[in-house]
């Protein structure tokens, strides 16, 4: 039989590797022989040229019949997208991550530099911690509203000239950091590796991305529940909760003050229970 070839969202083709697919699947909890029975109702829907998107939403289609949970969390990509238009979930999203890594953070904090003053996405301070020397550390967050935008390398010339600029008046700030929602560019990659710039994106770098930080400490984003709308999504924001596990644990009271009924509050709530619960 003829090797299928599928579209990339670059419009390049590869060989259809259903190791890629299992992978994805298994990420986001589904046990090895779910992940072959969904693998097995989609090998007779594959055709030439199939868009890689169709296929990962055929996928999402089989897992969400049979393990919701685990459906969601396979949308991973996609829910980091619906954090925009704007980039302030985003940035809120970040600070969450980090805290998970038992960091403080503040956001989107004026610092004065040697010759101008900056706007800073993410301030991040954590105290020793696990062999790890103490650190405080500026993020500069780029989200993107197409999984197929890069960031590309005037943002870490940007990142890295600002935190030039910051750390000489600043001497406890040591580090910086530029965090995305999609991938970064060769040159984005070479030339971080080259001055010390710290980078988390999508995939990369491999032990330390977006996608393990999520995972490590269940840091998923509310967008991940399905259906959630734009006005219930802005009202959690504003009152801080970025995260599913932040949403479960949210008391009621606190979320009819945003104005959220009361059978919506038990679909949030038995959703985010969904999404959270163990992997199995």
């Amino acid at each position: 039989m003829a090797q299928i070839m599928v579209r990339k969202g670059d419009s390049t083709l590869e060989p259809l590797d259903y190791n890629k697919i299992t992978r994805a699947l298994r990420r986001a909890g589904a046990k090895s022989s779910l992940a072959k029975e969904v693998i097995d109702s989609l090998e007779s829907k594959m055709y030439d040229n199939m868009p890689t998107h169709e296929i990962y939403r055929l996928a999402f289609e089989e897992l969400r019949k049979m393990k919701p949970g685990a459906a969601a969390r396979f949308s991973l990509k996609s829910a980091l997208l619906k954090l925009g238009p704007s980039g302030y979930p985003f940035e809120t999203f970040v600070a969450a991550l980090l805290k998970g890594r038992k960091y403080n953070t503040r956001l989107r904090q004026i610092v004065r530099g040697k010759c101008i003053q900056h706007e800073v996405d993410v301030i991040a301070t954590r105290p020793v911690h696990k062999g790890h020397k103490a650190t405080k550390s500026i993020i500069e967050c780029k989200f993107h509203n197409s999984p197929h935008f890069k960031c590309h390398i005037q943002s870490a010339l940007y990142s890295w000239a600002r935190f030039l600029d910051i750390k000489d008046v600043n001497k406890g700030i040591d580090s910086a950091w530029l965090a995305t929602n999609t991938k970064f560019s060769h040159d984005v990659v070479r030339y971080s590796d080259c001055v010390g710039l710290k980078l988390m994106g999508w995939s990369f770098p491999k032990h330390e991305s977006i996608q393990v930080r999520i995972d490590e400490n269940k840091l998923y984003p509310i967008t991940l529940i399905h259906g959630l709308d734009r006005r219930t999504f802005s009202a959690l924001h504003s009152a801080g909760i970025i995260l599913v596990k932040e949403l479960e644990k949210a008391p009621r009271e606190d979320l009819k003050v945003l104005k959220i009924k009361d059978k919506r509050i038990d679909s949030l709530k038995q959703a985010a229970k969904r999404i959270l619960s163990s992997k199995h």
